[in-house]
């Protein structure tokens, strides 16, 4: 049997939701994958964050940017259609977009203007792995999924603060000595952890995992383990797959 070849049906999305993405290693990359392949499937997409992203490439989104909620909500109404994303913000600031606050993200939902609301909630400077400080990630509390990224590309490099963003902390929740190489059962430690991955997810949120960067040499593998690690600590979450969202085809093993 042909297994997914979608994000989204790797992720098993239904109709319509509220997903906050936290982690490291290729969420916005992920973000706007979803994005255009729920767009694709007639669906009206909103692309935002709770933090600070780069705003997008044309093809990817319409860029919405607004001075109040009032007229966030207006342009919101006028620009959400099938078949093309928008990524909102309250403003652009040193190249990056200001995110906007879970209060208005949930007012957003409330309003049915779109079917999915796709929310970054965590920041990782360009690192393919971290683990969350005290005040990380802001994950909206109505968000009925949560997808945690973790690039496989960071396993086998040094426990620092050049290869994992909050080393400090990951160091904290995965027992593993600062400077030595990130092992898969390090990072299945900080998958599992209650202040891990998916710290802030609500109650009841589906929780899901995309082990990314896996054309890198070895990823696959190190994958895997990490898979068969939270398997075998029953810590499995609803989804968890391993793929390259930047790449086509982006799935290539998917286990529930």
């Amino acid at each position: 049997m042909t297994g997914p070849e979608t994000m989204t049906e790797a992720l098993a999305l239904p109709e319509r939701g509220l997903l906050a993405i936290v982690g490291a290693g290729g969420k916005t990359t992920a973000m706007y994958r979803l994005a255009a392949e729920l767009a694709e499937r007639g669906r009206r997409v909103a692309c935002t964050t709770t933090t600070r992203i780069f705003p997008p490439e044309p093809r990817q989104a319409r860029l919405i940017l607004a001075e109040n909620n009032e007229a966030l909500l207006g342009e919101c109404r006028d620009a959400a259609a099938p078949g093309r994303p928008v990524c909102i913000a309250w403003a652009m600031e040193n190249g990056k977009l200001m995110g906007l606050t879970p209060e208005f993200i949930h007012r957003l939902l409330d309003a049915e203007i779109f079917d999915w609301i796709l929310v970054e909630a965590d920041g990782a400077r360009c690192l393919p792995l971290k683990a969350p400080a005290t005040h990380e990630p802001v994950v909206p509390g109505r968000s009925t999924h949560v997808l945690a990224v973790a690039g496989l590309t960071g396993v086998g490099a040094p426990l620092d603060e050049r290869h994992v963003c909050r080393s400090t902390c990951f160091e904290e929740l995965s027992g593993l000595a600062f400077g030595t190489p990130v092992t898969p059962a390090s990072v299945a430690r900080v998958c599992a952890h209650p202040e891990g991955l998916f710290k802030g997810a609500p109650q009841g949120a589906a929780k899901l995992l995309w082990l990314n960067q896996a054309d890198a040499p070895q990823a696959l593998e190190h994958g895997r383990a990490i898979l068969d690690l939270l398997h075998d600590a029953g810590a499995m979450p609803r989804r968890a797959c391993i793929g390259s969202a930047g790449r086509t085809p982006c799935v290539m093993e998917v286990r529930s």
